[in-house]
Order: structure tokens, then sequence, then C-alpha cells
């Protein structure tokens, strides 16, 4: 069964450190935790994703993948 847990701290240096704990935590196989973000609001409402997992790198890392293996099954003789 998957959860979503929101949590909020006054300043984002506390919520570095509980994620820094449940990264810990998991390590040590005392938790599941799929992924992790801090969002930041700052003083002009302008609102900062922080996330423990790089989306960005491991779609790139994904379709690259992909698309070696096709290219390899059928665009060479």
């Amino acid at each position: 069964m998957s959860e979503l847990v929101a949590i909020a701290y006054d300043d984002e240096f506390k919520a570095e450190e509980v994620r820094l704990t449940l990264a810990k935590m998991q390590k040590e196989h005392l938790i599941e935790l799929e992924d992790a973000a801090i969002v930041i609001k700052n003083a002009e409402g302008k609102v900062k994703l922080n996330q423990a997992i790089n989306l960005t790198a491991a779609g790139a890392a994904s379709g690259s993948f992909w698309g070696l293996l096709i290219g390899t099954l059928f665009l060479c003789p």
C-alpha cells in the first residue's frame, strides 16, 4: 500500500536533516522510501522542488539504453 506523507518545517535545513535521517533509516532497512522531496517557497512566492532522486537523469539514462538496444537490434546488419 502506498502512502503520501507531507510534513511542514519552519526552515529548509531542518527538512534536509529529516530527509537525511530517513535515507539512513532506509539503508538500515527500517523503512521503505520511494522518494523524498523538499519543497521551498521563497520570499517572492516562487516554488523550488528539491528531490532526492533526479528524475531527469533517470529518464535520460533509460531513454539512451532503450535507444541503444533498439538501434543495435534493428539498424545494425
